[in-house]
């Protein structure tokens, strides 16, 4: 399938992912999903220029933003930001509580000034509450809408790593956190791995959710408009109990 492009009308990413036919959902095994390797697959559908399977794309992308590159030997996919938004999610299929842990490798070339504008995105939904807001469908069904975003990102300083805030978002938005996960330029232009605990992010700032019922509900990387050059490398993407 080619890669589908859309719109996007966001506080920072987008708006409605919509496919020609809904991708199917990813689920753990043993507790471990490999959400981005990059493996074979994924690289040979971006290589083509298609969506790879379980994946949606939204915005509008050059052939340079996206794309599989190695990184001081290292296999990833490598995201360019651009004057525009885009967004490339997988749906997941996962319970929060039983794999809370997202892990990941970054090699990354900071902008001049501020926040990374590559970031990586997590949506979830309380599965037991319909959604009265329509923000993001992934495959344009209703039962795909989530109610929180968690944002990773990279900040522009090493200051402040560890910090989560709530993301001030317009009516009929989910409300959105945002976590630092690393930062500064120094730190760039070698490889880190880093791991976060979604379940506590999630409990910190959404303390009234019962997280029992919290699932997730897919995983990717976003990019905000830039002027700036910056790119981020990912690898070993992946989430795990």
């Amino acid at each position: 399938m080619k890669i589908a492009r859309t719109s996007i009308l966001s506080l920072l990413l987008v708006s409605c992912l919509s496919a020609c036919a809904p991708p199917r959902s990813a689920s753990p095994l043993g507790g471990t999903l490999d959400v981005i390797g990059p493996d074979r697959a994924f690289s040979t559908a971006l290589n083509n220029n298609e969506i790879p399977a379980d994946w949606v794309l939204s915005g509008d992308t050059s052939e340079s933003a996206l794309r599989i590159t190695t990184l001081d030997r290292i296999p990833a996919l490598n995201v360019s930001a651009e004057r525009q938004s885009f967004a490339l999610v997988r749906r997941v299929h996962a319970s929060l509580l039983a794999t809370p842990y997202l892990s990941w490798a970054w090699h990354v070339v900071p902008p001049k000034s501020g926040p990374h504008p590559v970031r990586i995105i997590v949506g979830l939904v309380n599965r037991d509450e319909e959604s009265k807001r329509p923000w993001w469908q992934i495959g344009g069904r209703n039962e795909d809408v989530v109610d929180r975003i968690i944002t990773i990102i990279w900040n522009d300083t090493a200051l402040g790593r560890g910090n989560i805030k709530k993301l001030k978002t317009v009516k009929d938005r989910p409300e959105a956190a945002e976590y630092i996960a690393r930062g500064g330029p120094e730190q760039g232009g070698r490889w880190w791995v880093d791991t976060v605990d979604l379940a506590l992010i999630h409990r910190q700032i959404w303390q009234s959710d019962d997280p029992a019922k919290i699932d997730v509900k897919f995983i990717g990387i976003a990019a905000k408009p830039s002027a700036q050059s910056a790119s981020m490398g990912i690898a070993t993407l992946r989430l795990q109990r």
